[in-house]
């Protein structure tokens, strides 16, 4: 049963991070700056070429990003300042397209991507 659990997974059009998540690398990242710079190199990160940054709200500490390349997505990061200089930082990337062999894992690549440059420009934090 587990095994067509991941084969139906594969098709998921949905992929987020959460503080408890499943899977280890799709977690919640905490980084140990402040607020403002999580969501500043985060707005920097999008803003490169194959990213349109739809919407931002610094108030509710989202920003909504749209990637032009294929397979296109949309994107909803979420900082949130859990106290001082300790900032969390989720992701959620879905997709309408269809994707042979499944959107799921494209949309995680995307999510990890997006992890890793971050981390090196900020030091992450424990929870």
């Amino acid at each position: 049963m587990a095994k067509l659990k991941g084969v139906f997974k594969r098709f998921s059009q949905e992929c987020e991070t959460a503080d408890k998540h499943p899977e280890k690398d799709l977690e919640t990242r905490y980084y140990k700056v402040s607020f403002d710079k999580v969501y500043d190199e985060v707005k920097k990160y999008f803003s490169g070429e194959g990213y349109t940054i739809s919407s931002e709200s610094k108030d509710h500490g989202e920003i909504m990003i749209t990637r032009l390349k294929s397979p296109k997505m949309f994107l909803i990061a979420t900082v949130v300042s859990t106290r001082p200089m300790h900032t969390a930082l989720d992701l959620k990337a879905s997709t309408d397209q269809m994707v042979v062999g499944g959107a799921y894992p494209k949309l995680k690549e995307e999510i990890a991507a997006c992890y890793q440059a971050l981390a090196k420009e900020m030091r992450e934090a424990e929870k």
